[in-house]
């Protein structure tokens, strides 16, 4: 195996390793970005009770003020019953009286249906506050974590970008630009082992003459399918 495959192969291992570190930077922040908006979500539920418990608060001092004056207004027309002279006018006014008794018990229902949602809303923004509050803790001990974690990855990509470097350096401009091509193109593996005579990357079968070159080790070799450089154990 000759000495520009050797680097190749190493300057591979180093971009892989680069690749991982970073697949894992994005793993973090992903499961980070989806615990903040889980935590955002459910806080936003929180406060759309807070703010459906407050309306209702609202609504149901309305209609406690509706209930108070129609009480007014019957206990008015009682009064009245005594002062009235004609038989009509005693008719009307327990007419009065009637509807009004009628429209407090309407607004007595409502209000008690009210109530039994209030009940229901604050039972339910209860158990989101208490699941908030574990998930709020999960996140503060998962963050310290995940922010170790960050550090040490971002530590080794800017490590290993420094090896990286130093490798290209080391090797003929038109062979690293060809590898960096080729790992452009072949989603990072520029480099592949020949197994059982086939490409490692696209597995077809190669002719005997890539076969005897590869043995020789004297040139650099590429599948002629997919044009990845080939090496040989």
């Amino acid at each position: 195996m000759n000495e520009q495959l050797i680097k190749l192969i190493e300057l591979q291992d180093i971009d892989s390793k680069i690749d991982e570190a970073n697949n894992n930077i994005e793993k973090i922040n992903g499961e980070m970005n989806f615990l903040r908006e889980t935590l955002v979500k459910e806080k936003e539920q929180i406060e759309s009770a807070k703010k459906d418990i407050t309306n209702s608060n609202i609504l149901k001092k309305e209609k406690e003020v509706e209930i108070a004056s129609i009480e007014e207004k019957i206990k008015k027309h009682n009064m009245e019953l005594n002062a009235v002279k004609t038989n009509d006018a005693y008719k009307a006014l327990l007419t009065e009286i009637e509807n009004g008794k009628n429209e407090k018990l309407k607004i007595e229902d409502e209000l008690l249906v009210l109530m039994e949602a209030d009940e229901k809303t604050y039972k339910d923004m209860k158990n989101l506050q208490k699941e908030y509050e574990n998930k709020e803790s999960e996140f503060v001990e998962k963050k310290a974590l995940f922010e170790s974690d960050l550090k040490k990855s971002g530590e080794l990509v800017s490590q290993r970008i420094s090896e990286r470097k130093t490798k290209l350096a080391e090797l003929p401009k038109n062979i690293a630009d060809k590898y960096e091509n080729i790992r452009k193109n072949k989603n990072g593996a520029a480099v592949v082992m020949v197994e059982d005579n086939a490409c490692g990357g696209c597995h077809r079968n190669l002719p005997i003459h890539i076969i005897d070159e590869l043995k020789k080790g004297k040139d650099l070799i590429t599948c002629n399918n997919c044009m990845r450089i080939l090496y040989q154990k």
